[in-house]
């Protein structure tokens, strides 16, 4: 398992599994490959988890101040349907771009997604994050990146420190 930050050599990869997970799932599929670029040159964080030559998981974010200080807000959290063991590999995912986002000094996680599509469970039940609607169509989810860390490392041992 290899976990890293997106190259420009990711991207193609990556567009293909945001297609087959979106479709999956029932959401919309509007992006190209062109947002993709754009959305490296803007910033965005987009760390991808590769087993073998595939990308099996990804996640993008952007940095932002919030009123708990800074932090970054995922605007795509998404791995493989197909895959038996898909917390594990969000675990392995998210505990590495909290430990990115922690060296910069970004403890606060955001995520803000349509009330219709799935991906809160997570979140809520496996990272503690607070999790609310902040209207009638959208789950509003904030969590403490040291907190949502403790949570990964108690279901895995095995990946702390000694």
């Amino acid at each position: 398992m290899i976990l890293r930050e997106a190259t420009r050599d990711d991207l193609q990869p990556l567009l293909a599994l945001c297609k087959k997970a979106w479709t999956r799932l029932g959401i919309p599929f509007d992006t190209n490959i062109d947002r993709l670029r754009q959305l490296r040159e803007q910033r965005f964080r987009i760390i991808v988890l590769y087993d073998a030559d595939a990308i099996l998981a990804a996640l993008i974010a952007y940095p932002i101040a919030t009123d708990r200080g800074p932090g970054f807000e995922i605007k795509a959290f998404l791995v493989d349907q197909d895959l038996h063991d898909k917390t594990t590999l969000l675990d392995a995912l998210s505990l590495y771009a909290m430990n990115i986002a922690l060296a910069e000094g970004r403890a606060v996680v955001l995520s803000r997604r349509p009330r219709r599509t799935r991906g809160t469970v997570y979140g809520r039940d496996k990272l503690g994050m607070d999790t609310a609607l902040s209207d009638a169509n959208t789950i509003h989810q904030i969590g403490h990146a040291p907190d949502m860390m403790q949570h990964i490392l108690d279901r895995h041992p095995q990946w702390q420190l000694p």
